[in-house]
C-alpha cells in the first residue's frame, strides 16, 4: 500500500513539474467580463429591498416566486461556487442551498452606486452541518449588481472569501486549505 501511495505521489509531482509555465485563463474572470459587456448599464433600482427580499433569510426568501420577482430570466450569477446564466437554474440552486443549510442570514452594511452598477457590502452568517458537525460561519463580502429597465437583476457577482466561510470547515479539504493559506 505504501508503495502504491509513493508511486501516486511521485507521479503527481512529476506531472505538476512538467506542466506549462503559463497561467490558465481564469474562466470566472473571463465569463464575468464577457457577461458584463452583454448587459446595458443598470437602471435605477431599490437595491436594498430587492437584495433583502431574497437574502436577509435565505430559508424564507429562496422561493421561486421571490427569485422571479428579483432576477430576470437571462442572467449572469456567480457566487464563487457556481456560475449560472438562467433564472430556472438559479431557482433550483438557491432552493437546494436553502434546504442544505440550517440558516443563512445576510445583513446589508452599505450600498454604493457606480457609473453602471450597484455594489452591496454585506455580512453573512451561515449555519450548516458537515459530517454531523455543526458549523457557524461568518463572512463579509461585496456583490456587484446590474438591473434591467424592469428593475430585475441581470448581473450578480459575489466577491468574498468562500474558503474561510465554507471550505475551511470541510473535513480534510479544510486542513489543506488552511495549510495552503498559512504558507501564502
Amino acid at each position: 500500500m505504501k508503495i502504491i501511495l509513493l508511486v501516486l505521489i511521485m507521479g503527481f509531482v512529476l506531472y505538476a513539474c512538467t506542466g506549462k509555465s503559463q497561467l490558465k485563463n481564469n474562466r470566472s474572470a473571463t465569463s464575468h467580463l464577457d457577461h458584463l459587456a452583454h448587459f446595458s448599464p443598470t437602471a435605477n433600482a431599490d437595491v436594498a429591498a430587492k437584495f433583502s427580499k431574497l437574502y436577509s433569510d435565505l430559508k424564507v426568501g429562496a422561493t421561486a416566486e421571490n427569485i422571479k420577482s428579483v432576477y430576470a430570466q437571462d442572467i449572469y450569477f456567480n457566487d464563487t461556487f457556481r456560475i449560472i446564466t438562467n433564472r430556472d437554474e438559479l431557482i433550483q440552486y438557491l432552493t437546494e442551498t436553502a434546504e442544505f443549510v440550517n440558516s443563512t442570514t445576510v445583513e446589508i452594511l452599505d450600498v454604493a452606486k457606480g457609473s453602471t452598477d450597484y455594489f452591496v457590502k454585506w455580512s453573512m452568517r451561515m449555519n450548516f452541518k458537515v459530517k454531523g458537525k455543526e458549523v457557524d460561519s461568518f463572512s463579509l463580502g461585496v456583490t456587484q449588481l446590474r438591473f434591467n429597465e424592469q428593475g430585475l437583476i441581470v448581473f450578480h457577482q459575489d466577491f468574498w472569501d468562500s474558503s474561510e466561510a465554507f471550505f475551511e470547515h470541510l473535513p480534510l479539504v479544510g486542513r489543506i486549505v488552511k495549510s495552503i493559506k498559512s504558507k501564502l
